[in-house]
């Protein structure tokens, strides 16, 4: 078996051709040992080669640890092994011995499943808060709505934590990536709702629950246009790159939220009067910061909106 192991290139694009099994596999990377991007090749059948993996047909495929790819055949074992430096695969291109040029989709090589490592971890615990605040919310007594409170406070500083974390750690993973805003969407829709069950005193259901439904709709609405950005690719991707609107949105939510969840039964456990001035400030403030969320939420998503529809026909 031929073992070739793709290093950092000093500059510029590196090419590394390795020969086994017949079929030649020619791998880049870039300068930062990152790929640009993972494909899929497909050799010729006139070498009786798959037209998934560019390897023999018959061959059984192997994916082990340190992205190693063997390829069996037989009582023998042959092809090639790559041991990847990078975390990403770059762009690969099999060619047959006679030097067909391969043509193949994208896609992701197949390995163990993510690692859950600490920022990982950190953002599992954000998921999880949110079906223990649900359970609680609608609990008994006096300590319900300071706890919820509290549990959704930590929640949204961890949202800070596990990014800072995985960028100080050299941890940043895809499985992060995709996890981190399911956490964010999750945590923030099931607030929203259970606010729209029970209203914090002296706040009108409908000054909950309009501004609720603006904020979840943009997220439905953004997601499909991120997956169609996605696909599409090149500068419609780019076009959904998170802007500061959308960070403001997201502050200004994480705030109004925190405080509704906290004076849903009052403000008294803060050491307020319950029908004094300053616990009713902070109620509306609240919802004033609610209304805020909601607003810069349609401001963002036309911004986004604007910048995508050029691409569509």
């Amino acid at each position: 078996m031929s073992t070739l192991s793709l290093g950092v290139m000093s500059g510029g694009i590196g090419g590394i051709v390795s020969r086994g099994g017949g079929v030649t596999t020619r791998r880049r990377t870039s300068a930062s040992g990152t790929g640009t991007g993972g494909r899929t090749t497909r050799a010729g059948a006139a070498h009786g080669l798959s037209p998934v993996t560019g390897l023999a047909e018959g061959a059984k495929v192997r994916y082990g640890p340190g992205s190693h790819l063997a390829t069996e055949r037989g009582g023998g074992t042959r092809g090639a092994s790559i041991v990847a430096a990078a975390a990403a695969a770059g762009d690969g291109e099999a060619v047959s011995d006679g030097g067909e040029a391969a043509a193949g989709g994208g896609g992701a090589v197949p390995g163990t499943g993510p690692t859950i490592n600490l920022p990982t971890a950190i953002t599992l615990v954000r998921v999880v808060a949110v079906p223990v605040v649900t359970a609680l919310f609608y609990a008994p007594g006096a300590w319900v709505s300071p706890t919820c409170c509290f549990i959704f406070v930590m929640a949204a500083a961890t949202d800070w934590l596990d990014g800072y974390l995985a960028r100080r750690m050299n941890l940043v993973s895809s499985f992060g990536a995709f996890l981190d805003p399911v956490a964010d969407k999750l945590m923030v829709a099931a607030a929203l709702i259970l606010l729209c069950t029970v209203a914090p005193r002296g706040v009108p259901a409908w000054a909950v629950a309009v501004p609720a439904t603006i904020i979840i709709g943009r997220e439905i609405t953004m997601s499909a246009i991120r997956e169609w950005a996605a696909a599409a690719g090149g500068e419609a991707h780019s076009a959904v790159a998170v802007n500061s609107y959308g960070k403001w949105k997201t502050a200004t939510q994480l705030v109004a939220l925190s405080i509704l969840l906290g004076v849903r039964d009052g403000a008294a456990w803060l050491g307020l009067d319950p029908v004094g001035a300053a616990a009713g400030w902070l109620t509306q403030g609240g919802v004033v910061c609610l209304w805020a969320s909601a607003a810069l939420a349609l401001l963002s998503l036309w911004i986004y909106m604007v910048g995508v529809f050029k691409y569509m026909d």
